[in-house]
C-alpha cells in the first residue's frame, strides 16, 4: 500500500516538471531578441560648393581733395606804395598770362632808370677818352724813334682804358636792374589763372619779399588718391617718377544739389613715399580744364558743372580683368590665408591660399603653384566653424540646402579627430 503510495507521487512530480519544462520551453520561443541600438551619426553637416575659376574686373574705390596742378604765393619784387589792382585781382577773379594785377609807385624807379643811362653814358666817354690818350702817345713814341713794343704800358695808358671798360660793364649792370626794378612795378600773371585770395589794397606800402596773394592755374587740377598695397597689385603702375604709358582713366564723382555729376581723370604719376601714419600709397590723378572755360572744350564738358578746387570727390578706378581667380566669403578664411576643403572621403583638409583681392563680403585668390587642387571637382567647405580640426568628418550639403543646417549651432564630438569639440556656427 505504500509502495503504490510513493509511486503516484513520483509520476505526479514528472508531469508537473515535464509540464513546467514545456512552458518555459514554449515562452522562451515567443520571446524577441533585443533590437540592436543604432550608432549615432555624429558627422558634422556643412554646406559644400565646387571651386570654379572666374574672370573678374576689380573696382577700386578711392577718395580725394582736388587741388591745383599749379599754385603760386604772389609777392611784391619791389618796395613802395600800391597805387592800382585790377578789378579781377580779386578771390575767383579769372585773369591771362602776363595780365597787370596791380601796379607800385614807379617814380622812383624811374629815376633810377635815367641815373643808370647817365652812368652808362659817362663811362662810355671817358673809355673815348682814354682811347685817344692812348693813341696820342703812342705816335709820340713812334715819332721819338722808338719801337712801339717796348713802350710801357702805363705810358699808353692801356690800365686806364680795361678801367673805363670796367666801368662801362657796371654801368650797364645797373641799368639793366632799374629797368628791371621798373617793370617789376607792375605786378603780372605768370599764366593764365584764378585769383585765390588778395592780401593788398591800395595805398599800402609794401616791400620787397611783402606777400601780395595767391594765385593757381586753371588749366589742370590734381587729386591726390590714396590706394592701399593689395590695390596697387591690380595695375600696371609705373615706377615712381615714371610717366604711366597706357590709358588707365579713372571716375570721379561728387554729389550736387541731389544730383551725382561725374568728371574723367587720368593718371599721371605714382608718389614714392608712404605715409607713415595710413601706410597708404599715393597716386596723382590729373582732370584737364576743371573749370571748362577753354575754348577747344568738348560740348558734354562744357555742360558739367566746374570741378572747383578744395572739392572733395570720391575716386573710381576699373581694372582690367583677371583670369584664373576663385572667390569665398570671408567667412570661410581661416588663420594666415587658409580654406578647407572636403577630401573623397568626407573629411576636412586645410589649404594654403595667396589672396588677391577682398571687398565688403567675399575674398578673391589664387592657390599657391604646388597646390594639389581639381578646380572642377574640388569641394570646400562654406560653413563658418570655430576651431576647426583638420580631418574631422563632416556631412557635404549642397549650397542650396543651407535650410537643412540653419538655425541652431551645431556641437559634434571630435573625440576620434581630437578630443575636443567644434561647433559650427552658420
Amino acid at each position: 500500500m505504500a509502495m503504490k503510495k510513493g509511486l503516484r507521487q513520483v509520476i505526479v512530480s514528472t508531469v508537473l516538471l515535464g509540464s513546467c519544462a514545456g512552458i518555459a520551453i514554449g515562452l522562451a520561443g515567443m520571446s524577441k531578441p533585443p533590437e540592436k541600438e543604432e550608432e549615432p551619426d555624429n558627422a558634422l553637416s556643412v554646406r559644400s560648393g565646387l571651386l570654379t575659376p572666374e574672370s573678374v574686373s576689380f573696382s577700386i574705390q578711392s577718395q580725394g581733395t582736388v587741388r591745383p596742378a599749379v599754385e603760386t604765393a604772389m609777392v611784391a619784387e619791389v618796395s613802395g606804395v600800391v597805387t592800382w589792382i585790377s578789378p579781377v585781382f580779386a578771390s575767383g577773379g579769372l585773369f591771362d598770362k602776363n595780365d597787370i594785377l596791380a601796379t607800385i609807385d614807379d617814380s622812383d624807379y624811374k629815376v633810377a632808370l635815367i641815373q643808370a643811362e647817365a652812368s652808362l653814358a659817362a663811362s662810355q666817354a671817358r673809355l673815348q677818352e682814354e682811347r685817344a690818350r692812348s693813341e696820342a702817345e703812342e705816335q709820340i713814341w713812334v715819332r721819338s724813334g722808338k719801337k712801339l713794343a717796348d713802350a710801357p704800358a702805363l705810358l699808353l695808358r692801356k690800365p686806364y682804358i680795361k678801367e673805363a671798360q670796367a666801368s662801362i660793364k657796371a654801368a650797364e649792370a645797373q641799368l639793366a636792374k632799374a629797368r628791371r626794378d621798373l617793370e617789376r612795378t607792375q605786378i603780372k600773371a605768370p599764366y593764365s589763372g584764378m585769383v585765390r585770395e588778395r592780401t593788398i589794397n591800395p595805398g599800402q606800402f609794401v616791400s620787397r619779399g611783402t606777400g601780395v596773394g595767391s594765385i593757381f592755374s586753371v588749366t589742370n587740377a590734381e587729386i591726390r588718391l590714396p590706394f592701399k598695397a593689395s590695390d596697387l597689385a591690380l595695375f600696371k603702375f609705373p615706377r615712381p617718377g615714371e610717366a604711366f604709358d597706357n590709358d588707365l582713366t579713372i571716375e570721379l564723382s561728387q554729389s550736387i544739389g541731389g544730383q551725382t555729376i561725374s568728371w574723367s581723370a587720368s593718371l599721371s604719376r605714382v608718389e614714392g613715399v608712404v605715409s607713415e601714419q595710413s601706410r597708404m600709397h599715393y597716386v596723382i590723378a590729373t582732370v584737364a580744364d576743371p573749370y571748362g572755360l577753354a575754348d577747344n572744350a568738348a560740348t558734354d564738358e562744357q555742360n558739367l558743372p566746374a570741378l572747383k578746387m578744395g572739392s572733395f570727390v570720391q575716386a573710381s578706378l576699373q581694372a582690367a580683368p583677371m583670369d584664373q581667380l576663385f572667390s569665398l566669403p570671408r567667412g570661410v578664411i581661416y588663420g594666415d590665408g587658409k580654406i578647407l576643403l572636403i577630401d573623397e572621403n568626407n573629411t576636412l583638409r586645410f589649404q594654403k591660399i595667396l589672396p588677391l583681392h577682398a571687398n565688403g563680403d567675399n575674398i578673391y585668390f589664387r592657390f599657391p603653384p604646388a597646390a594639389d587642387i581639381n578646380t572642377g571637382g574640388t569641394k570646400v567647405s562654406l560653413t563658418p566653424l570655430s576651431n576647426p580640426i583638420e580631418g574631422t568628418e563632416v556631412k557635404a550639403l549642397p549650397s542650396q540646402n543651407a535650410e537643412e543646417v540653419a538655425g541652431e549651432p551645431v556641437t559634434v564630438n571630435t573625440a576620434e579627430a581630437g578630443q575636443q569639440e567644434t561647433e559650427a556656427v552658420l
